[in-house]
C-alpha cells in the first residue's frame, strides 16, 4: 500500500505529511531518507532517491534555491529553476513527499544563526566561495531538523560538501545517517551537475576533457610520484584543452581534506574550473592501480 504523494510548503504540512506516513494504514514507525535538492533535477537526483530508496520507507526531497551559498558575483537569479518539471520527475522517480519552503520559511526576518565547520570549508571551494559552505551547513541543518529524517543522501561530486554534512550530523548529535552515491556521469564522463545546462555544445565538449584527463592521471600513477608534478601535469593538459580558468588543482586527504602525504593511500584529486563563466568540479580517489 502506498500512501498519496503530496507536496507541501509550510512546516506544519511537512510534519502532517510525514506523520501521515510514517504511521501508514499499518501504523507502523516508518524510517523517512532525504533528499535535499536546488531543483533543476536531472539524473543524478534520481539516483540519490534510487539510493534513499533502500534504506527508508518515506522518501522526501526538498526544492529550495538557498540564497546563503551563493556569493555576491554568483548565478543565484540566474541559477535553473523548473518547479513543475521538477516535481513530476520526483514523483515519478518514488518520492512520497516534496518539500518547497519559500525564503521567508527558511530565514525568518530576524534569522540571526550561521553555522560553521571552520576547517574543512577553509579549503578547496571554500577559498574562492566564501561563506559558501556556512550556507550550505545552515540550511541543511535546518532542512534534517524539520524534516526529523532517519537518512539523508548525497553525491560524492560534492565531495567538501559530503564532508561538511557528516561533521555538522556529527558535531550536534543529529540523529540522521548520510548516505553517500558515487558522482553520477553522463555518457561522456562528465560529473552531472545542473550548470551543465549553462554549456553549449562547444563548451560541453571541452567539460567532457576533464574526467579523461583525470582518468588518464589515475592510471598513471604509482605510489611515491611527485605530488606537485602530478598537479603541474594536470594543469597542463587543462590549458591543452581548452580549460584555462583553473580554480584549483588538488590533492588531498579523503578524509581531513588537509594536504595529502606522498605515501598516503587515501587521497583525492580535487579539481575546480570556469569553462565560460560556468564553474564545474570534480573529484576522483587517487588510487594504485
Amino acid at each position: 500500500f502506498k500512501m498519496e504523494f503530496e507536496v507541501v510548503r509550510s512546516l506544519r504540512a511537512l510534519q502532517a505529511a510525514i506523520a501521515r506516513h510514517r504511521n501508514g494504514p499499518l501504523n507502523s514507525a516508518a524510517s523517512v531518507a532525504i533528499v535535499p535538492t536546488m531543483g533543476a533535477i536531472h539524473e543524478a537526483h534520481e539516483k540519490l532517491i534510487d539510493e534513499a530508496k533502500k534504506h527508508a520507507d518515506i522518501i522526501m526531497a526538498s526544492i529550495f534555491v538557498n540564497p546563503k551559498q551563493f556569493s555576491k558575483n554568483e548565478d543565484f537569479d540566474e541559477y535553473p529553476k523548473s518547479e513543475k518539471e521538477d516535481i513530476a520527475k520526483l514523483k515519478a522517480r518514488g518520492c512520497d513527499i516534496v518539500f518547497i519552503p519559500d525564503v521567508d520559511l527558511m530565514y525568518p526576518k530576524d534569522f540571526d544563526l550561521t553555522i560553521n565547520v571552520p576547517k574543512l570549508s577553509s579549503v578547496l571551494c571554500g577559498k574562492s566561495r566564501p561563506n559558501h559552505f556556512e550556507g550550505v551547513a545552515t540550511v541543511v541543518a535546518k532542512l534534517l531538523i524539520q524534516s526529523n529524517a532517519d537518512y539523508a543522501v548525497f553525491g560524492e561530486k560534492d565531495y567538501q560538501q559530503l564532508l561538511i554534512i557528516k561533521t555538522l550530523v556529527k558535531s550536534l548529535n543529529i540523529s540522521c545517517k548520510i548516505i553517500e552515491i558515487e558522482t553520477v556521469r553522463d555518457d561522456e564522463g562528465c560529473a552531472l551537475s545542473s550548470r551543465n545546462l549553462y554549456l553549449d555544445k562547444t563548451n560541453k565538449q571541452i567539460a567532457n576533457q576533464i574526467n579523461i584527463i583525470l582518468k588518464e592521471t589515475i592510471k598513471n600513477y604509482s605510489i611515491g610520484d611527485d605530488l606537485v608534478k602530478l598537479k603541474n601535469s594536470i594543469r597542463e593538459k587543462f590549458i591543452s584543452k581548452g580549460i584555462k580558468d583553473i580554480d584549483y588543482i588538488e590533492v588531498m586527504d579523503s578524509d581531513s581534506l588537509e594536504e595529502s602525504k606522498i605515501d598516503s593511500l587515501n587521497k583525492r584529486i580535487f579539481i575546480a574550473v570556469n569553462i565560460e563563466g560556468v564553474r564545474l568540479i570534480d573529484n576522483m580517489k587517487l588510487k594504485v592501480t
